[in-house]
């Protein structure tokens, strides 16, 4: 047993909170584990977690070992690269978890990284809503809006802008809209992403406004949030990016065009190490590459 593979397990332990966990994550058994750890704990001469039979909390000895820990873990890795350790093909597996509309459009770009990476394969699960990545196994996942899970390691992809739109077809409107208070007479479809009160944020020429949305349907997947935006059902907030083909179209209509729409910052997560595994580097980076085509840098 070495100390870098006890740093490791250390590290993982940190991000995932459960020695069960890393022993699944990693295929060592737990008792491994918990050898590594009581490795590290005798050879710094403190410990590191308080257990009891119902959790586990890092202690501040634990706290402070943490951030040198990941330092060393990437010094080898970047070693490793330098002097050609590695396999020079990209290959396995990367289950990589995305929100409904982000993997409707990965779908149509997934070719490009599997024609360059033959050797590697993507598994994407999607759903809206935040999900465990370790409880669902997952190696990188799209998160919309700013993280709270302080054990998250997360790159920025972009901003998403949301266009409030309408059927061209169907829509008609209860009155005039020139205000985004004026949305309080119309029926309105509200997608339900990540929980919590759904109000609409609009700005024009520094006035601010907030608007509870007469809410009549409501999703948790843009795709069906969408789909009834389009039978006429209401009108609807959705990604700018999900929707533009549809606009230029003219089978939606923008409402309220002169009034802004605060975006949302989107996220490539995972839970460390901060340096990945080739394969999941190579998909995080794609990413990175085809979000520029859909998302603002602001």
């Amino acid at each position: 047993m070495d100390l870098l593979s006890a740093l490791h397990s250390f590290v993982r332990v940190a991000a995932t909170g459960s020695f069960s966990a890393v022993s699944r994550e990693t295929g060592a058994s737990q008792p491994t584990i918990s050898r590594h750890i009581a490795l590290l704990e005798s050879h710094y001469g403190t410990t590191l977690f308080a257990r009891t039979t119902r959790s586990l909390m890092m202690t501040e000895d634990g706290r402070s070992l943490l951030p040198h820990a990941y330092e060393v873990l990437e010094i080898l890795e970047t070693a490793e690269t330098v002097l050609g350790r590695r396999r020079a093909s990209v290959s396995g597996l990367v289950r990589l978890g995305v929100t409904t509309a982000f993997g409707l459009y990965l779908t149509t770009r997934i070719n490009e990284l599997l024609q360059r990476q033959p050797e590697l394969s993507v598994e994407l699960v999607m759903r809206d809503g935040f999900g465990d990545l370790v409880e669902e196994g997952l190696d990188l996942a799209i998160r919309v809006g700013e993280i709270a899970e302080g054990s998250l390691i997360a790159r920025k992809l972009g901003s998403v802008h949301r266009a409030l739109v309408a059927s061209a077809k169907h829509f008609t409107p209860r009155g005039e809209l020139e205000h985004p208070r004026d949305l309080a007479d119309q029926h309105c479809v509200v997608y339900t992403y990540g929980g919590g009160r759904q109000d609409w944020h609009f700005s024009n020429n520094g006035e601010e406004s907030v608007v509870a949305p007469h809410t009549v349907f409501r999703a948790n997947s843009s795709e069906a949030a969408l789909h009834a935006v389009s039978a006429g059902v209401g009108v609807g907030l959705l990604p700018e990016f999900q929707v533009r083909d549809q606009i230029a179209s003219g089978e939606l209509i923008r409402v309220l065009p002169s009034w802004d729409v605060p975006p949302m910052p989107l996220y490539a997560v995972h839970t460390g190490p901060r340096t990945l595994p080739l394969r999941t580097r190579t998909v995080l980076d794609f990413l990175v590459e085809i979000s520029s085509s859909i998302l603002r840098s602001e």
